[in-house]
């Protein structure tokens, strides 16, 4: 038993492995679960030798655990710096009293990157992780959320909690009620949950100008991330592509004078709720931007809609009837030179959901 870097050959039997572990599938995976392996892991412009994905062997040298493993560029006060983000850590049930999870996790944090982090731990990799050295980074695991359709969103959350035959019931049920409450709390001046338009103007947020936004944004922080246009466009065109039933927008605010004044990229999909991958813009204007967001959301049928706050931001969106919980994914770091977890302890990054891991999803 032992663990080896991640080869292509490999894929085949890592897809079926997370196939089973996380969608508690008896099948083999779907050709959309290979592609997405394939994309991450084998073709991504980040893959770097000298941080590979790596994969747990059995006896029988049967693939029994995977954490993969891809380089983001980031640079420190203008240095480039080693970025490792870990995701997709996998372990078969029965592989589990081989402690498994523990060799893969130590050889990783072996590696030769300065700083390892993930953004979307849950409880559980969070608690284990924790007791590898890791630490939370509170800066970025705080969670927003923005009710849209208040009714529908009371239903949805609800459902969640129910099993699938009662939840499909419950949302049928209340469907014709929650029409009517949502209709009036979008009308009615009143209404906490009523949107106004912003008097930003709003066009499509191509690559380049995107570039142009992120290195403006970074002003004031030490740490941020480095992307050119084919990695930049690669990391949209893959967020698109595995997730197919969402409607990813991207969008840039100018004023009357076409100046510009902020932007956002998010995922949307009718009847539910939108995932809010990065928001930007000058600090003043941040209320007009949201603003516009939650507005935009609501126009394309979103419930409701989330995303990770940044500390220094949470005054304004509290201002604009969000609420806050740190149930979205935790984000961890380790690092041998303790002063680059303090930097990001105390929220001087610039980072968002499309630097890590959380942007590297896959949802059939």
């Amino acid at each position: 038993m032992a663990v080896r870097p991640f080869v292509e050959d490999d894929l085949p039997q890592v897809a079926d492995l997370w196939w089973k572990v996380f969608r508690h599938a008896k099948s083999a995976a779907p050709p959309s679960v290979h592609t997405y392996f394939r994309e991450l892991y084998v073709n991504s412009p980040w893959i770097d030798s000298t941080t590979p994905s790596l994969v747990y062997e059995d006896k029988s040298q049967r693939i029994v655990g995977f954490l993969g493993g891809i380089r983001r560029k980031m640079s420190l006060c203008g240095q480039p710096i080693r970025i490792s983000c870990g995701g997709n850590f996998v372990v078969h049930p029965d592989a589990r009293t081989t402690m498994a999870g523990l060799h893969l996790l130590k050889t990783y944090m072996a590696g030769d990157q300065e700083l390892s982090l993930t953004d979307s731990a849950n409880d559980v990799s969070r608690n284990l992780l924790e007791r590898l050295g890791f630490r939370t980074i509170m800066a970025f695991s705080m969670s927003w959320a923005r009710a849209l359709r208040p009714a529908h969103y009371a239903v949805h959350a609800a459902s969640s909690m129910t099993g699938p035959v009662l939840s499909t019931t419950l949302s049928f049920a209340a469907k014709p009620f929650c029409s009517i409450v949502d209709g009036m709390a979008a009308r009615l001046t009143s209404s906490p949950f009523r949107l106004t338009p912003s008097p930003l103007h709003a066009a499509e947020l191509d690559v380049e100008t995107l570039l142009q936004c992120l290195a403006e944004s970074r002003t004031g922080y030490s740490l941020w991330p480095e992307y050119d246009v084919p990695t930049l466009t690669w990391l949209l065109t893959f967020m698109e592509k595995m997730h197919p039933q969402l409607n990813l927008r991207k969008v840039l605010l100018r004023d009357d004078q076409e100046r510009i004044r902020g932007w956002y990229v998010y995922y949307v999909k009718p009847g539910g709720v939108a995932q809010a991958a990065q928001i930007g813009g000058e600090r003043k204007f941040t209320k007009e931007v949201l603003d516009h967001l939650f507005y935009d959301a609501w126009k394309h049928g979103a419930i409701a809609i989330h995303g990770v706050a940044r500390s220094d931001l949470i005054p304004a969106y509290w201002e604009k009837k969000c609420f806050f919980t740190c149930r979205s994914g935790w984000m961890l770091a380790h690092s041998r030179s303790p002063e680059l977890v303090e930097l990001l302890d105390r929220g001087d990054a610039s980072f968002s959901r499309l630097d890590g891991e959380w942007c590297l999803g896959f949802e059939e």
